[in-house]
């Protein structure tokens, strides 16, 4: 959730029109297709990928934290150290006026990050309102090339897992209601895209289709790399919106390309972030429920874990929204304090009142606290948590208000709230997702 109310009210798994760009509660400003691939110049070949050098949360790899700001009609791209202090000179240093060298085209104000960014980067920016891949250096905050992923129709595309320097994986989420017969210019959506990022090419795609539960599309939202798998969740909402099916991840072998099984999570609906404790083998993944009906969503919300370390991988702990909080689960953040407490939004509303508020969610015996309540609703985005430094950043940007990163140290094992953020001061967009790099 956590856009403007008027795109909310209805949303667009397949067209991706002027409502949201995204299936459930995700929502955002209008999608435009684009032409296909985009080569801008000659770019730097993405170094130092592979299948071990993404980051979780609370890896002692990561070096800073990376901010997209937006106000959703422009945005920009900045960073921060891992303390989540400001470095002044890359405030801003890509938004939607820059005219960089290797950028065909500027930012839209509908962008997010991938849900696992390599150490040291470079990052990819997901440009859901164009369609596009832009690769960031995370040093000199330069264009290390883009890449047009939507092939002829507004895919929005909603994750990047990099496998290594040459191959990545993209899911679309849309489906291309006129694709052509031809195979190879992989235009039909309903999948995840296959692209080498070193020489900015399409060079297949994993189609999604038939692994989606019965009577929906599979609407494929957020991904990432664990166990030597690639994880993908499915919205699972039909075509005309007022079915949503069981939850539902897809698992992908990337050394083969091919779709190794599924896993259903019973009970639960219109599942979509997700993050992953290595040291434990655990997934947590955020479920929303049947966003459109107030009636029945919180009780198809949930946040679910999932151990992976078993074969097959198997749940090992839920903790439903009706039975806590009374409220849905966000399903576009999730963040694990540790292998057995998840921090995770309940959604407020967008005339008020309730605001969103950030729980802490423990698997077992402890009752669910409340961390913080935001001004509004529609205003709390990413969660991040650096478990290594015990350190939790929040993105709060309720409306009328400039926004802030907030933060939040639990060394204690009492939240303490810091002095918060301005991520974009020269802009005064407000921070919407984060990511470690």
């Amino acid at each position: 959730m956590h856009r403007h109310l008027p795109v909310r009210l209805s949303f667009v798994c397949v067209l991706a029109l002027a409502a949201p760009s995204g299936c459930g509660d995700d929502t955002s400003g209008p999608s435009r297709a684009d032409s296909g691939v985009v080569e801008a110049g000659a770019p730097a070949a993405v170094e130092g990928a592979s299948l071990d050098a993404t980051v979780d949360g609370g890896a002692p790899t990561a070096t800073g934290i990376v901010v997209v700001n937006s106000d959703y009609s422009s945005a920009s791209v900045s960073f921060l150290d891992r303390d989540g202090s400001l470095l002044m000179d890359r405030d801003g240093c890509l938004n939607s006026g820059s005219g960089s060298a290797g950028l065909a085209m500027t930012l839209s104000g509908d962008v997010v990050l991938p849900t696992q960014v390599p150490a040291g980067g470079p990052v990819a920016i997901l440009d859901r309102g164009n369609a596009a891949i832009t690769w960031l250096d995370t040093a000199t905050c330069a264009v290390r090339g883009q890449l047009g992923v939507g092939t002829g129709f507004a895919a929005n595309p909603h994750d990047v897992v990099t496998l290594s320097a040459s191959k990545a994986y993209v899911t679309r989420q849309a489906a291309n209601l006129d694709p052509t017969p031809a195979p190879g210019d992989f235009d039909d959506g309903n999948d995840v895209l296959i692209v080498d990022p070193a020489q900015l090419k399409l060079v297949g795609r994993i189609d999604l289709a038939p692994f989606a539960p019965a009577g929906v599309l599979p609407c494929a939202d957020r991904a990432l790399l664990a166990q030597g798998l690639v994880f993908v969740s499915l919205n699972a909402i039909s075509m005309d919106y007022a079915t949503y099916g069981e939850a539902r991840i897809v698992m992908i072998d990337p050394t083969t390309d091919q779709v190794s099984g599924t896993l259903d999570l019973p009970g639960v609906k219109n599942c979509g972030a997700m993050t992953y404790v290595a040291e434990a083998q655990r997934l947590f993944i955020a479920c929303n429920g049947a966003y459109g009906d107030p009636a029945v969503q919180a009780a198809g919300s949930a946040v679910v874990v999932i151990d992976l370390g078993q074969s097959p991988p198997a749940i090992v702990g839920q903790v439903a929204a009706a039975a806590t909080v009374a409220a849905p689960y966000s399903n576009l953040t999730i963040a694990a304090l540790s292998a057995t407490t998840a921090l995770a939004v309940a959604n407020g509303s967008y005339t008020g009142p309730p605001p969103d508020s950030l729980w802490s969610l423990p698997l077992h015996a402890n009752a669910p606290a409340k961390l913080f309540d935001s001004a509004g609703g529609f205003a709390l985005g990413a969660v991040l948590a650096d478990r290594d430094r015990q350190r939790v950043f929040v993105a709060d940007a309720p409306k009328d208000s400039p926004g802030y990163l907030r933060l939040f140290d639990y060394t204690t094992g009492v939240f303490v709230a810091g002095k918060p953020v301005k991520t974009n001061p020269t802009q005064k967009l407000p921070p919407r997702a984060l990511a470690f790099y």
